[in-house]
């Protein structure tokens, strides 16, 4: 049984993945916390109702980690796709040197990453023991 043609787990997947870019997403925000100019980021929020038509349509497009070395991740931002990176502009929230970042802003959205994606990750274990359960192999 591949699980991946059910329709939660793709959906479930695609969460995962969203926020596994986000994250990258703040961990760049708060690398660059004092480099002046720099404008904080932000991924755009999944629509539910494109994400599941898109789902529903097998016309999904998965996230792919580019590479530079097998060993390092790579640096750069999705500009399109399902995962668009936004830059949040809030002029009344700028330091001296012209910086957008807010720290306390970035690190309660890298909890709020880490708390929903336990989530996705937990109803995604919780249904394959589901199936496993249904299948009479028992869940663990």
């Amino acid at each position: 049984m591949d699980l991946q043609n059910l329709t939660f787990f793709q959906m479930a997947q695609e969460r995962m993945d969203w926020l596994a870019q986000r994250q990258k997403v703040v961990s760049q925000n708060l690398a660059n916390a004092n480099t002046p100019g720099y404008a904080a980021k932000d991924l755009k929020e999944i629509d539910f109702k494109d994400a599941l038509s898109r789902t529903l349509a097998k016309d999904s497009q998965s996230v792919a980690v580019a590479r530079t070395d097998p060993k390092h991740l790579s640096g750069s931002l999705p500009k399109s796709g399902p995962y668009r990176v936004e830059t949040v502009r809030r002029p009344y929230e700028y330091t001296l040197d012209k910086n957008g970042v807010d720290v306390e802003e970035q690190m309660a959205k890298a909890a709020n990453n880490r708390t929903q994606y336990e989530v996705a990750a937990n109803l995604f274990s919780k249904n394959i023991n589901m199936i496993k359960t249904a299948l009479g192999r028992g869940g663990s």
